[in-house]
């Protein structure tokens, strides 16, 4: 590949990738420093869109007073202490209890595969309540959905390059997956930012069926108008732009062509099976995003990857107004969605190569809105499953619930994080295969951190 090609993707290629739903990641500049291929293992981000309210997802139960002082029965927006889930947690040494309707999810804590990390959150340098009061350390646009959300995918703040976390592990797993026929990244949730590479491009599919372009179909005039595109994408251009941006078209179609046949087939029975709850069928929008995710595991060998990086989405967790009642209806399709996949991953036999991690936009305020809602906040606590994850525990510092105390923000309960999403990332990164150099340049803040590894991982 000539260096104008890579320059291209470089800065160009998402504009051609969007045109035909994705573009083969193939392109890594840092190919270099990718490390031997190793058995297949996998990253699957679940993105809780809108800003989901953590503290009624992981409630303290040995300390549910601190929690009650404020969340009492009149806010309405209060989980009691008897609906809890109960859990206990070694590192803290205390017992805490998940929302009532994630009963699925315990089940996944209780079997030591699935763990708690706490008051997690965007941070570009350690920072404590004095730094945040004077100004220092603060990130960017706090408490603003779209920069926020940017932010835990990975966008670099003051930089002109959008690519994620995900799409950066990409760059450098480009010899690991040597010979594929899609991406590394694959995103069941539209463009983001966690998927773009700085050298890479994501694959987006939908969240059922095949990958195509418009006008693909299967009758005589679609087929001769898809075999003239393509070869009108091999005839060549002087142009370095328009054969740049060809190249990638083509590559596009050429990934189409090896995933559709994938997600079109007859579900795999040990999909099926996993995703069968009560005799039936989940087919709520995040489980068809998994199912999507299971079947592209499932035919890992014949598309020729070794790393995969999903990333799936759940709208709805903006509830500045009946927080407890939206909530459960999310967490209802979440938690049976999160165990279906990972009982797949079991039957499968690829448990302990697959870890699945949720994120969102930022926590909510502990302190109560008139609407029975729940405000913008700041640091929160996300779950990470998977048969190489350490779980039946809690890592990182659970907060502080005091509203003004050492860990608010302000005086609502906007925790301050303690632990950062780079963090969090470079732990799933050093799992994954990331050279702890490679970590520091995907995650420039890393460094400012004294502890690169949280530890959860196995």
């Amino acid at each position: 590949m000539n260096v104008p090609r890579r320059r291209f993707l470089k800065h160009g290629g998402a504009l051609a990738a969007s045109a035909a739903v994705g573009a083969l990641g193939r392109y890594g500049i840092e190919a270099a420093n990718a490390q031997a291929a190793t058995p297949y293992q996998a990253l699957v981000c679940v993105f809780l869109f809108g800003g989901n309210d953590s503290n009624n997802m992981i409630v303290p139960y040995t300390d549910y007073a601190q929690y009650a002082a404020v969340r009492t029965p009149a806010s309405g927006i209060a989980i009691a202490q008897a609906n809890l889930l109960q859990f206990s947690a070694p590192r803290p040494g205390k017992a805490f209890g998940f929302h009532p309707s994630l009963a699925p999810v315990k089940a996944i804590y209780d079997a030591g595969k699935l763990a708690v990390l706490a008051n997690v959150g965007t941070l570009v340098a350690p920072i404590t309540k004095a730094d945040y009061v004077a100004n220092r350390f603060r990130p960017p646009n706090l408490f603003s959905h779209s920069d926020q959300q940017s932010a835990w995918q990975g966008l670099v703040a003051g930089t002109s390059l959008r690519s994620g976390w995900g799409g950066r592990f990409a760059d450098r797993l480009v010899a690991v997956n040597a010979g594929q026929q899609i991406p590394t990244v694959v995103s069941v949730s539209g463009s983001q930012i966690f998927a773009s590479g700085a050298s890479t491009a994501p694959f987006v599919i939908p969240a059922s069926g095949g990958a195509s372009v418009a006008g693909q179909g299967g009758d005589p005039v679609s087929k001769a108008r898809y075999a003239a595109l393509k070869a009108l994408l091999s005839t060549g251009s002087g142009n370095q732009v328009v054969q740049a941006a060809a190249a990638v078209m083509a590559d596009s179609l050429a990934a189409n062509e090896a995933a559709s046949p994938v997600l079109t087939a007859a579900l795999p029975s040990s999909i099926q099976t996993a995703f069968t709850v009560n005799g039936t069928q989940l087919n709520t929008s995040i489980a068809q995003q998994l199912k999507q995710v299971a079947r592209l595991i499932e035919a890992r060998g014949a598309l020729g990857v070794n790393r995969q990086v999903f990333f799936v989405g759940q709208g709805g967790y903006d509830t500045h107004s009946n927080t407890v009642a939206a909530q459960t209806t999310l967490f209802n399709q979440l938690a049976p969605a999160l165990k279906a996949f990972y009982d797949y991953t079991v039957a499968a036999g690829v448990a302990t190569n697959v870890t699945t991690f949720t994120m969102s936009d930022f926590d909510r305020t502990l302190i109560g809105n008139s609407s029975a809602g729940t405000d913008h906040a700041w640091g929160g606590h996300a779950l990470v499953m998977g048969g190489a994850v350490r779980g039946g525990d809690v890592y990182g510092a659970f907060p502080d619930l005091t509203v003004g105390g050492i860990d608010d923000s302000g005086r609502n309960g906007a925790w301050i994080p303690t632990t950062a999403v780079d963090q969090v990332a470079a732990t799933l990164g050093a799992w994954f295969g990331i050279p702890g150099t490679d970590l520091a340049a995907i995650l420039p803040n890393l460094p400012r951190f004294a502890t690169a590894d949280l530890g959860f991982m196995s």
